[in-house]
């Protein structure tokens, strides 16, 4: 095989990856499914877990020594796209540090949940978001004028916390 053809089947095999998406389910009856296959993301660049259990987000944000942690944590390196599909009650259990600087993102309802580390919310801030699209600051963060503008014509949902801690977190 000359080097041209392996060089169009890399740019290939990378392209077909780069537009594939998987949905795993997490749990099934109140029980942790079996970790997939690490070999998944070799084929997939996006992958959604859909019914996430908050010890999941627990062990992962210690960095707890077990096979789902270990099966996320590779597919980081292998620079998945990771999508939690979260319900809205879990999102208090999600540390702040998770929210912002994390590279998951966390879905409720189909809807993306943001937040910014900022401590004046503006409007370029917003907007990339989607509309529908869930918010979540702290009490001590400020929205702007015109980011309140287009919070309202994006029908931005805001979820406000007291502080940047979870509920475990403190």
């Amino acid at each position: 095989m000359d080097e041209e053809k392996l060089i169009s089947l890399i740019i290939e095999r990378l392209t077909k990856r780069e537009n594939a998406r998987l949905n795993l389910l997490c749990q099934k009856n109140f029980v942790l499914t079996p970790v997939p296959d690490k070999r998944v993301f070799f084929d997939y660049h996006q992958i959604g877990l859909i019914q996430v259990p908050v010890q999941l987000i627990h062990d992962l944000y210690y960095f707890e020594k077990e096979p789902w942690i270990d099966w996320l944590l590779t597919g980081i390196s292998y620079q998945v796209q990771f999508v939690f599909d979260i319900s809205e009650q879990t999102l208090t259990f999600i540390p702040w540090k998770m929210l912002t600087q994390w590279p998951i993102e966390f879905h409720i309802n189909g809807e993306v949940v943001s937040a910014c580390k900022k401590s004046t919310i503006k409007r370029e801030d917003l907007l990339l978001l989607k509309e529908g699209s869930l918010l979540v600051k702290t009490n001590q963060q400020k929205i702007t004028a015109e980011a309140y503008e287009l919070i309202q014509r994006k029908k931005i949902k805001v979820t406000e916390r007291i502080d940047e801690s979870c509920i475990w977190g403190k």
